[in-house]
Parts: structure tokens; C-alpha cells; sequence
């Protein structure tokens, strides 16, 4: 009887072992996303990577401050605990993130050309007080590839009793009227009007 019992036990650690993904907890991560996919950084420059988990049950969460992050060419690209990307020299990396019981990975391509311009979509807007619009900034390299800036630029508005707008490009109305919204990068700068109408 005590040998059956020995079986049965070893048996059941067994099952438990090769079954361990059925007993997943409905909150754990099992499937990792990370956005930029597969960027292209300038050296000097950085980008910063979002990590979106998604559950056992489908529900999509930000777990970018918790994700392991390691670069498997830190002489190329390096990644912050915080998912900041950094390019140190020339050439690719493959990124690499795990949380929980997702992970995932993406190509990092680090160049050598330099900025020659930025950017500032849209050329024009006009919004409500109130109202938000969204900028974005684009910035053109000597080997004619293009990066999208909006994060890492400087912005501003010149009237911020017409308009505010936040460093990751959201302007907001605050009174009818006229700004300049500009943003300001490695010395180089791109503006455009935004006007804000009453409600």
C-alpha cells in the first residue's frame, strides 16, 4: 500500500510539471507586444520602447516599468530598465523582453546618419477651447530615412493663454486666438500655426 501511495504521489508531481500551464492565473501575462517594432535609431539618439502584456483572459496592460529588457549586442544598442533604447555604434541588435510569463523580441537597427531636418505634422490646426490635437515630429537623416521624434523633441507654444501642449505633443486650447507651436531638436527646429477658436 505505501509503494501505491509512492506511485500515485510521483504520478501526480509528474502531472503537475508537464501540466503547469493549466494553472495559470487569469491575471498573469502570457503574451508580450512591444511598439516601436523593429526601429531604426541613429547613433546618439534614443527610442522608447511601450511593453503591452496581454492575460490569460485577454485583458491588455502596460507592463513596460516591469519588463527584463537585455540587448543581445549592448556595443550596438543598449536598453534601459525603463525601456529606453540607446544606439552606441552602427549595426543591429535583437532586443529581447520578458515579463511574467510573456516575452518577445524585435530588431533594433542603430545607423550613423545624421539628422539633416525636422518635421511638425499637421501644418495647420485649428481646435476648440478645450479642445486637443495632436502633433507629431518627424525627423529626415543623411541617408534619407526618416525617425519619428515626437517623444524625444522639445515643444512649445508661444502664446500658452491660447494654447498649452505637452512634451509628448498634445496641445490643448485654452482661449480663442493664435500660437506658434514649435519643436526643437539636436539645433534644429520646425514650427507651425495652431489656431483655437470659442466654443
Amino acid at each position: 500500500m505505501t509503494l501505491y501511495k509512492y506511485a500515485c504521489a510521483v504520478v501526480l508531481c509528474l502531472f503537475f510539471v508537464s501540466c503547469g500551464g493549466f494553472f495559470v492565473s487569469n491575471d498573469t501575462v502570457t503574451q508580450l507586444a512591444l511598439s516601436p517594432t523593429n526601429p531604426t535609431v541613429q547613433v546618439g539618439s534614443t527610442t522608447q520602447f511601450t511593453a503591452t502584456g496581454t492575460t490569460a483572459v485577454g485583458n491588455t496592460i502596460d507592463v513596460t516599468p516591469g519588463v527584463s529588457w537585455s540587448s543581445s549586442k549592448p556595443a550596438v544598442a543598449t536598453v534601459n530598465s525603463a525601456g529606453l533604447l540607446s544606439g552606441v555604434s552602427a549595426g543591429i541588435s535583437i532586443i529581447n523582453a520578458t515579463y511574467q510569463e510573456g516575452s518577445t523580441q524585435t530588431i533594433a537597427t542603430i545607423t550613423s546618419a545624421t539628422l539633416t531636418s525636422i518635421a511638425i505634422a499637421p501644418l495647420t490646426a485649428t481646435l476648440s477651447v478645450a479642445g486637443t490635437q495632436q502633433y507629431t515630429a518627424t525627423g529626415t537623416y543623411s541617408d534619407g530615412t526618416q525617425q519619428d521624434l515626437t517623444g524625444v523633441v522639445t515643444w512649445s507654444s508661444s502664446n500658452v493663454g491660447v494654447a498649452t501642449i505637452s512634451g509628448t505633443g498634445l496641445a490643448t486650447g485654452v482661449a480663442s486666438g493664435s500660437t506658434t507651436i514649435s519643436a526643437v531638436y539636436l539645433g534644429f527646429n520646425a514650427n507651425t500655426t495652431l489656431t483655437v477658436t470659442g466654443i
